[in-house]
This record gives C-alpha cells, sequence and structure tokens, in this order.
C-alpha cells in the first residue's frame, strides 16, 4: 500500500515540476485536484500553476475551464507572493469571461465593474490581458442588452471584430470564436430593434458550424440559432421537461421562456389568439421560475401584462386588464426609476391599461413618467446615431401623452409632455458641457473631473456609456429629475421675454381621424389650444405632392446645384395656401388678437415649434386667401423644443463686431458645381460690412483667396480660436449636404472635406469660453434633420447646441443668384441698420416681397446683376432661409 505522506509528496513534486515548465500540466492539475482541501502549500501549488496556464492561454472553453478550476483552489488559500495580485486578476477575470458566455452573470453592471478594477490590478502587461478584453467585451454586450444601450449594440460587432484581430493571425480558435460572437452581437442587435432577423441568424449559424463539433459554443450558438429560427418560422418550439440544458439556472430558463413569447407576440402586433395564449402560458412560467431577486423580474412582468392586454385588444374584452395592472404596478415599483431599461416601456403600458379600466390614477401623469426613461436612455448614448435611434419612439409618445393631457383639459401638461420628446439628441449634446457642474454641486467631484476630462478631449468615445450612465444615476439618484424633464411654464415665459418673442406654438399634426392641435405657450397669459382639423400633412394632395418633390431633392448628390426644379417651386404655390388654412390662418386671425400684450414697433413674434413631417414646411410662407404671405402680419422663428428656447435664452448676448469669417464656394475637388454667386455673395458682404473679417476660398475673379482655400480645418480652427481678432460671426456660403436616409449632414469644404454635424458639439466642447454670435449657413439643406423628420439634428441647431447664439439655415436646395441678393439684404439690416437677427431676416424677406424695394448704395453692381436676372418674390427665393436662436 502506498504511503499517504509519500503520495502527497509525489503530487508535490508533479506539480512544481508542470508549473516549472518541465512537466504534463493536465496531469499536475489532477494531481492538484486530488490533494485534500487544507493540505499544507495547496494555494501556493495552485497559484505556481496558474502562472503557466495564463502564460499560455488558449481562448477555448475546456482551456479556461482548466483555469478557473485552478483559480479557484489558489484563490481559497492565495500565497503570499508579489506575483499573486497579477495571477488574481487574470484567474478571475476567466470567472467571469466564463459566466458571461455560459450566461451565469445576473448583474452585468457590478461585473463590468469588477472586470475594469481588476485589469487595472493586472496591468497591460499580465499575461491575461487578451482574455480580460474578451471578458470586457462579453459584459459589454451583456450590459447593453440589459440597459437597451443603443450605443454599445451597434458597436459590438465591430468590437469582437476588433478582438478576433486582436489576437493576430495564426490563432484559428480565437478567430473562429470571434466570428460566432459578432454573429451573436447582429442577431441581438437586430432583435433589439425589430429588425428582420433571418439574415443575421443565417450568418450566426454559419459561423457556429465552423467550429468543431464538440465545442460547447457550438453546441449552444446553434439551439439557440434553431430556437429563434423555429419561432419567426411561426412554428414555436415547446418546454418539455427534461428537454433542456440541466446546466442552466431557473433565471437562465425564465428567460428562453419569455424571449419565446415575445417573439410571439410580435411586439404587441400579433393577432392570432392561439399564439397569444402561448405566450401568455411562456412568461408564466418565466415569472414562476424567476426569483424575488432576479433583475429580469420587471421585464417578464410587463411581457405577461403585454400579452394580456393584447389579449384583450383581439377579443374586444377586459378580461384579464385588473392582472395586468397588478402586474405592471409590480415592475414599476421593481425597475425603480428612469435609469431602469424598462422603466419607459412598463409606464407607456400601465397608462394603455389604465385608460382602459379608467382608474383614477391619471394615465397621461404616468405617461409623463416614462417619458423620462427616453430622455435618460438618449442621454447616456455614446454617439448620435445611437442617440437618434434611441429617441426614435420618444417623439411619438410624447404626442400621444399630449393628446391624453388635452382631454384632460391640461394644456400646460400637454406642453411639458410635447416636450418631453422633443429632439432629445440635440438636448443631450447641449447638456454634455454642464454635466461636470452639476456633479460638482452634488458633491462629486472625483466624477466631475473624469467628466471634464472626456469633454476637453472633443472626443465623443471618451464620453463612453458607462461614464454616462454613472453620472447620471449621482444627478438623478438624489431626486434631481429636473434633468429629465422639460422646463416648466414659468421658464418658457422668462426665455420668451428674454429673447423678446410673444408666443411659443407648437403644431401637433392630426392622425387617424384626430384633429391637429396648436398649443400656445405665451410669454404673458394662460397657455392654451386650437384645435386645428385641416392640420392632417399626410392626407392633403398639396402637401404630398410638396413633400415628394422636397425629399426627391433632399436624396439629389451633393454635387447636384441647385438649379431651377418646377416641379418643386410649383408645389410650393398650393402649400403656401394648405400652410395659412391647416395652421397659421387661425393662430394669427384667432389667437393672436387675444395675446394681452405685447411690445410695439414690431410685429407680432411667433416662436414655432413645428413636429413630425410639418418640420418641412416653410411656414413664414403660409399665405391668406388674398395674397399676403404670413411674414407681412407675423415674423416666425423655429426651435427645436422649449429646452432649446430656455438654452438660447441663458446664454448672455454676443456682439457682432466688424470681424469674423467668410467661407466663400470653396474648390471641392469636383465633388459639387461650381457656386460662383455665392463667392460674388460673400465677397461682397464682407466688403461692405466686415472689413475686418477674414476670406477664405475662391473669390468672384475664381483666384483662391491669400487668406486660404476654405478648408475644413480653417473653419474648424476658427470655431475654436481665442484671438480677440478672430470675431464672432460666420458666413458659410458654400455647399450643404444633408440626408433622413443615409442619417449624415456637413458642409463640402475645400478639397471635398467635410464638417459633420456630429462633430460640432465636441470641437466646441474644447473651447468652453469660445463665444459666437452668429452662424449663417447659406448652403443647401442646412436646417434639414439628418436622423428622421422630428429629430431635429441638423447642421444648423448642430451649432445652436454648441453655444452660437444665432443660426440662419435652410430647408431646400436654395437658388444661388436669389440666396446671394436675399443674404446681403440680411447683412444689410443687421449692420447699417443695427437689428437684432431675427429681424434681420424678417426684414430681408420682406424686401424681397416688396415690388417697390430699394436697393442700397453699398450692393456692388455685379449683385444687381444678379436682382435684375431672378424673381426675389418667387417663394423658392427667400422662404427657404429659417431663423433658429437669439
Amino acid at each position: 500500500m502506498t504511503d499517504p505522506a509519500q503520495e502527497r509528496l509525489r503530487r508535490y513534486a508533479e506539480i512544481a515540476l508542470a508549473a516549472s515548465g518541465n512537466g504534463d500540466l493536465d496531469a499536475a492539475i489532477a494531481a492538484l485536484e486530488r490533494l485534500p482541501a487544507g493540505s499544507p502549500g495547496r494555494g501556493t501549488l495552485a497559484a505556481a500553476l496558474l502562472w503557466p496556464l495564463l502564460r499560455d492561454l488558449r481562448m477555448e472553453l475546456p482551456q479556461l475551464h482548466r483555469v478557473e478550476r485552478v483559480f479557484a483552489i489558489a484563490e481559497a488559500d492565495p500565497p503570499d507572493a508579489p506575483k499573486w495580485p497579477g495571477m488574481r486578476a487574470g484567474g478571475r477575470v476567466i470567472s467571469l469571461m466564463l459566466a458571461t458566455l455560459e450566461d451565469r452573470v445576473d448583474d452585468p453592471h457590478a461585473a463590468l465593474a469588477e472586470v475594469e478594477k481588476l485589469a487595472a490590478e493586472a496591468g497591460p502587461g499580465s499575461p491575461a490581458a487578451p482574455i480580460i478584453e474578451a471578458a470586457r467585451q462579453g459584459l459589454a454586450f451583456m450590459t447593453a442588452m440589459h440597459d437597451g444601450d443603443e450605443s454599445a449594440i451597434r458597436q459590438l460587432p465591430e468590437r469582437f471584430r476588433l478582438l478576433r484581430d486582436a489576437a493576430g493571425p495564426g490563432n484559428a480558435q480565437v478567430d473562429l470564436l470571434g466570428d460566432v460572437l459578432a454573429a451573436a452581437a447582429e442577431v441581438m442587435a437586430a432583435n433589439q430593434r425589430g429588425e428582420d432577423l433571418a439574415e443575421p441568424l443565417r450568418r450566426m449559424r454559419e459561423a457556429a458550424e465552423r467550429l468543431p463539433e464538440d465545442d460547447p459554443l457550438r453546441i449552444s450558438a446553434l439551439e439557440q440559432v434553431a430556437k429563434m429560427e423555429s419561432l419567426i418560422g411561426g412554428a414555436p418550439r415547446g418546454f418539455a421537461p427534461g428537454s433542456e440544458d440541466p446546466l442552466r439556472t431557473d433565471a437562465d430558463r425564465a428567460l428562453d421562456r419569455a424571449h419565446a413569447a415575445m417573439l410571439l407576440l410580435d411586439r404587441g402586433e400579433e393577432t392570432d389568439l392561439g399564439k397569444i395564449e402561448t405566450a401568455i402560458g411562456h412568461l408564466r412560467e418565466a415569472l414562476a421560475l424567476a426569483g424575488a431577486d432576479d433583475l429580469r423580474r420587471p421585464f417578464h412582468l410587463a411581457g405577461l401584462a403585454l400579452a394580456l392586454y393584447r389579449r384583450t385588444e383581439v377579443t374586444n374584452s377586459t378580461a384579464g386588464l385588473d392582472e395586468a395592472l397588478t402586474l405592471l404596478a409590480e415592475a414599476r415599483e421593481l425597475a425603480g426609476g428612469p435609469d431602469h431599461p424598462q422603466w419607459s416601456w412598463i409606464n407607456d403600458m400601465l397608462s394603455g391599461v389604465q385608460q382602459r379600466l379608467g382608474t383614477a390614477t391619471a394615465p397621461h401623469h404616468t405617461s409623463m413618467d416614462g417619458m423620462r426613461g427616453h430622455a435618460f436612455r438618449v442621454m447616456t448614448q455614446s454617439d448620435l446615431a445611437a442617440a437618434t435611434v434611441a429617441a426614435a419612439d420618444a417623439a411619438r409618445e410624447g404626442l400621444d401623452t399630449a393628446r391624453l393631457f388635452l382631454q384632460a383639459g391640461d394644456p400646460a401638461g400637454a406642453i411639458t409632455a410635447l416636450d418631453a420628446g422633443r429632439g432629445l439628441a440635440l438636448f443631450a449634446a447641449t447638456e454634455v458641457g454642464r454635466v461636470g457642474a452639476r456633479l460638482r454641486a452634488a458633491g462629486r467631484g472625483d466624477l466631475a473631473a473624469r467628466w471634464d476630462d472626456a469633454v476637453a478631449s472633443g472626443k465623443p468615445d471618451r464620453l463612453p456609456t458607462v461614464l454616462r450612465r454613472e453620472a447620471l444615476q449621482v444627478l438623478t439618484g438624489q431626486g434631481t429629475l429636473g434633468l429629465l424633464d422639460p422646463p416648466g411654464l414659468p421658464e418658457i415665459r422668462a426665455a420668451l421675454r428674454a429673447l423678446d418673442a410673444d408666443v411659443l406654438v407648437y403644431l401637433m399634426p392630426g392622425r387617424q381621424g384626430l384633429p391637429g392641435y396648436a398649443l400656445v405657450a405665451p410669454a404673458d397669459g394662460p397657455p392654451g389650444y386650437l384645435t386645428l382639423p385641416n392640420l392632417h400633412p399626410d392626407r392633403d394632395l398639396e402637401v404630398e405632392h410638396y413633400l415628394r418633390t422636397a425629399a426627391r431633392r433632399d436624396m439629389g448628390p451633393a454635387d447636384a446645384g441647385p438649379g431651377p426644379d418646377t416641379a418643386f417651386t410649383g408645389s410650393l404655390d398650393a402649400l403656401c395656401r394648405w400652410a395659412w388654412r391647416a395652421a397659421i390662418g387661425p393662430i394669427v386671425d384667432q389667437y393672436l388678437p387675444r395675446l394681452r400684450s405685447r411690445p410695439s414697433g414690431r410685429p407680432p413674434r411667433i416662436v414655432l415649434v413645428p413636429t413630425d413631417r410639418l418640420a418641412l414646411i416653410p411656414w413664414q410662407a403660409a399665405r391668406r386667401p388674398d395674397g399676403r404671405y404670413a411674414i407681412e402680419s407675423v415674423a416666425v422663428s423655429q426651435v427645436v423644443s422649449a429646452r432649446m428656447l430656455c438654452h438660447a435664452a441663458a446664454l448672455p448676448p454676443v456682439p457682432i463686431a466688424p470681424t469674423g469669417l467668410f467661407v466663400g464656394d470653396p474648390d471641392t475637388a469636383r465633388r459639387a458645381a461650381d457656386l460662383p454667386a455665392a463667392r460674388l455673395e460673400a465677397y461682397s458682404i464682407r466688403r461692405a460690412f466686415y472689413r475686418g473679417a477674414r476670406y477664405v476660398g475662391r473669390r468672384p475673379d475664381d483666384s483662391v483667396s491669400p487668406s486660404g482655400p476654405g478648408t475644413a480645418d480653417e473653419v474648424r480652427n476658427w470655431l475654436v480660436s481665442s484671438s480677440p481678432g478672430a470675431g464672432s460671426m460666420l458666413h458659410l456660403a458654400c455647399h450643404g449636404f444633408a440626408s433622413t436616409g443615409k442619417g449624415t449632414a456637413y458642409l463640402l469644404l475645400a478639397d471635398g472635406a467635410r464638417l459633420t454635424a456630429e462633430t460640432i458639439g465636441p470641437l466646441l466642447a474644447r473651447a468652453p469660453e469660445r463665444a459666437i454670435s452668429l452662424v449663417v449657413l447659406a448652403g443647401c439643406r442646412t436646417g434639414r434633420a439628418i436622423s428622421g423628420y422630428d429629430e431635429a439634428y441638423s447642421l444648423g441647431t448642430a451649432f445652436l447646441a454648441a453655444g452660437v447664439r444665432s443660426v440662419l439655415a435652410t430647408l431646400w436646395p436654395i437658388p444661388d443668384a436669389a440666396t446671394s441678393v436675399l443674404m446681403f439684404m440680411f447683412h444689410h439690416f443687421l449692420i447699417t441698420g443695427g437689428r437684432p437677427v431675427w429681424d434681420a431676416l424678417h426684414q430681408a424677406q420682406l424686401w424681397m416681397l416688396d415690388p417697390r424695394r430699394r436697393v442700397p448704395e453699398q450692393m456692388p453692381r455685379d449683385l444687381r446683376r444678379e436682382l435684375a436676372n431672378t424673381d426675389p418674390a418667387e417663394v423658392a427665393a427667400w422662404a427657404g432661409f429659417i431663423h433658429w436662436g437669439r
């Protein structure tokens, strides 16, 4: 019989030999595991084996399981050795990585925070650095899906590919694993957005099938593909007892059932009662399996409420609504607040159930609570594209909630609700520079320093979702929900007075048999509303013709010159008559006479917030039946939201000096047509009114200005310049491009370089002391939204969000010659007449309409020729420009 002491010594020797690189690691691990717990030095031996395992680590599940087992033994009896903290970090990260791969992580936020801490402890030279990064990406995937973090979801496929590429050539296993994870990320992202899953699932299946047949990841991935394919194919697979992986937890099984149910419900649109009943069964099982502490319990509760609610819609009954109300109340309590990913969804459904049941709880207030969740989610996105996707439902829900407030006879609440869903991506951009100060006021100077450092870098990726979320949780967790709420009536009134405006007017389009509305918040007096039965752009042929021709022009290439477009200009005539009949006429004739008071010496001034497709309409050109245009009776400015109105009013005014920067038709290397009238415009305005300004681009004689060719860098450098002589006015007479389909907007400058909308905010954040009074975007489409008509993030509003006081921007490709004359007259009234920006544009547009117009002496001969060759009173010549800001 073998002596136990000798056997133990033999095992010690076998382990030590392998740890030194001269033995069999598998045999040594087996020997280690046979040593009884409490054996002297067992933890030290385990740590000795952990080092070669980490050094020669391969991203294969069996290898990772070996590391996890050895690490557990070392962790139970840790050695007192200098290398142990680094090895411990590597071992712990691998445990978290495995838990991520096998879906055993309950709180992804806590796990991700632990990985970040361990990564710092291990240092960049750790043998486990690749696996640390893999764990970070895996947990980022889980937190993204948990939070509905659109920016992280969008980035996951590319991040997984980068992770695979970082492993370098020759590591086939890592390469294959990266393909599977990237494909899985695409599937999850598509599912999150409600897109077709067929193609992402095909790619995931192909990636998984390239793994070895016995690889656990292959087996798991193919099972998930098969399950989702069967569900979207209309033949949902049941959950027969004993048919599932015995290693999966009850929480895992609950999530399986919930996902199956949500696919069956088709996001609440399913009409097949059999599928709805099956989904209800799955969700009841999910709740039975999920424990009270399961982080996904609010999701399961809300899912079952959705299924019950959908059943009542299909059966036209109220059976099950009381249970849905109870489920949603529990889900809301567990969710806790706007930082929860399902907060908006839960409150939106709760409001719907309350409406159907006629409960004492006001459903419009419940919906308003849900709107805060949209604001929180948008503000945590780390890029513009993700922020606009995250805000996709906010505008629709804001309109719906506003209608509920109107039904309750509360126009003030309707204004707040409507504004809560307006321009959230733009609002988030304006708040970036203020969060640091808010954090310091909340006593979090440490977090404020991190935030301000990231903002000062001018790089959006330095403000990742994790940092944004941490900051917002601090601010909203102290009850400071004002950050997520739009301004109230006192703030709106103060802003209107500061901006010398009389009334803020929201235009809400009608839909599905419901009328449109004008919600009005005056500078003096109570809020109110007008019912507008004709404000239905989707069912009016005149509006459809205009929108169709405008969309065709919008989709044109950036190098297409404005040129004449008889179809478009012809559509404007009927549109202007509709705009008066549908909205502006009732406002001017019925509402404005009831205003308590307004300053004398100027026309009534309206600040419009047109929502949805109404943002495309040139409201200042609305025409009465007698042929008189709206601007002949009122002055019209536009604003994205009350938030942006108050933002503009809070900034101190900046005087305009005879300095600044003019950009005149730079040479775009044949990427766009020449704009000779734009050169003449910029050159003439600079010589007449801004002698001290710098001119870059091409001069009227086609020569390049000695001051510069008009590059993107020249514009960027001016925007952040601290030189006193730089001036505060920027006039850009060049090509602009915007496309809602492509989600992009930019100015086309010298050599074809672009200045994009999404870079303006981060750029100006690097120069917080820079005060810019006016930016004139005398190019095409500079006021057009780039991510859907209602989001209102454009080149023009991007400058406003970055702190520019006033902006002129355009709705469509503007005619070259007429624009040159209009812009000259705008600067004439601004500088010679000393008028504010909004009034200077108003006067210039009235001048274009006036058949007895007088030409100023400063207008050069060449511009007078342009005037003689155009019809300045044509709507397309003057109505495309809109004023934003102060």
